[in-house]
């Protein structure tokens, strides 16, 4: 809720008149008597609306700057200052900008602006979402979208980003798709509203077996980049669909968009989310085979991403560091990586499950089958409650071919019929 401001209307038109140095006559007249703005002044009567317009206008102010006592301009520069302190947060200067967010938020409160309390409100969601603190985040969006009514639809689009993006880390990506659907079924008529939900939808839509829409998501998305205004809504679209460029065999493409988006994260100074793009351009480049250029990139991404504080970019970037490093032959340097940021895990199921499955894969290079094989049945389990269905069917395939390397064919016939199932699956 917000709070009523401290100084009563007609106490600040006696203020605004007597610093210009008006007597009740020069500011009434010749609309309204001397003896009711007096009246008005010491608050035994209330203003029309009509009246405040008329004051308003007297005193060259807007109605909202006269009644809610804000100065001209104060909305401008309180969005300014959370644009600033957006980028200290990308940057990894946590706790000033959440101390900002924290005063525009009161400040635009006490102002009645609702709109900029609403950006404040998710400003400070950020900084739960970059602490991955996950449930924090989600409730802070919750708070964000009470007003979101008020917010331009840019803002409330990417309420709706950050909030499936939660919901999905938390295990739940049925209602998290959903929600994305059904606000993009209102079609936004904002360009960048559209594509930041576009973006929104692909990479769940990917992990639950559903390429075909995510590919729509994405050619969609490409011809709305066009028209869209703010250069981190589009490096955000071309990041996410890389990977199905990927998917579908496009690694020239796929390249291509990694390259754009941190090159466009860079141009605003959002450190966090460029490093983000090294690291997705490891991965990239560890799928097409590259593995030193892959370790070198995943190197950069983790220790820019642990310089500026983004816990669940330096665990997803040191998984795949992991994975690189195993296909080399350095498995217990790849257990390592894995141990050191597997307290960072549990607030992530798709990391966990990702994890849970590489240190089978790791357990199994070092001749230790039966952990591997635990671990591996253990990985699929998370990844298959969480409607992860495209990694739980790479994880079902590796762990049917663990048992039959170890003779139990009717357990492997089950955990290949089990990836079938996850592979049929499509949300």
């Amino acid at each position: 809720m917000t709070s009523a401001p401290a100084e009563p209307l007609g106490a600040r038109i006696r203020r605004l008149r007597t610093g210009r140095g008006w007597t009740q006559r020069e500011l009434a007249e010749p609309g309204y008597d001397r003896g009711f703005l007096a009246k008005v002044e010491t608050g035994s009567r209330p203003p029309s609306e009509e009246m405040l317009a008329y004051l308003a206008g007297r005193l060259g102010l807007t109605v909202d700057e006269l009644r809610f006592g804000r100065p001209p301009g104060v909305a401008e520069e309180l969005r300014a200052a959370l644009d600033e302190g957006y980028r200290d947060l990308e940057q990894g200067r946590i706790a000033a900008a959440e101390e900002r967010f924290a005063a525009v938020g009161k400040r635009a409160a006490g102002y009645h602006l609702d709109d900029v309390e609403c950006y404040a409100r998710f400003c400070r969601a950020e900084v739960k979402w970059q602490l991955f603190d996950v449930s924090g985040a989600q409730q802070a969006l919750e708070h964000a979208d009470e007003l979101a009514g008020a917010a331009p639809p840019w803002l409330r689009a990417m309420i709706v980003h950050r909030w499936a993006g939660c919901r999905f880390q938390s295990g739940d990506p049925g209602p998290a798709i959903a929600r994305i659907e059904a606000e993009l079924a209102a079609r936004p008529s904002d360009p960048d509203a559209e594509l930041c939900l576009l973006t929104a939808l692909i990479h769940p839509l990917m992990e639950m077996g559903g390429l075909h829409r995510a590919r729509r998501a994405a050619e969609d998305g490409r011809r709305l980049a066009r028209a869209a205004t703010r250069p981190d809504f589009v490096a955000r679209f071309h990041r996410q669909a890389s990977q199905v460029w990927q998917a579908t065999g496009r690694a020239d493409r796929a390249d291509e968009d990694l390259t754009e988006a941190c090159r466009l994260f860079a141009s605003v100074g959002f450190d966090r989310d460029a490093a983000r793009c090294r690291w997705a351009r490891g991965y990239l480049l560890r799928h097409l085979g590259r593995l030193d250029e892959a370790r070198a990139e995943l190197t950069v991404a983790r220790d820019q991403l642990a310089a500026i504080g983004a816990d669940e970019g330096v665990a997803g970037a040191t998984l795949e560091l992991a994975e690189v490093r195993l296909r080399q032959g350095a498995p217990s340097e790849a257990a390592a990586l894995v141990s050191s940021v597997w307290p960072l895990l549990a607030r992530d199921v798709e990391a966990l499950g990702e994890a849970t499955g590489l240190r089978g894969q790791i357990a199994e290079a070092q001749g230790d089958v039966e952990a591997a094989t635990r671990l591996l049945r253990e990985a699929f389990e998370i990844q298959t409650a969480a409607s992860l269905h495209g990694a739980a069917v790479s994880t079902a395939l590796r762990l049917g071919d663990t048992l039959r390397q170890r003779g139990h064919l009717d357990e492997a016939i089950e955990a290949y019929r089990r990836g079938l199932d996850s592979a049929a699956t499509d949300t």
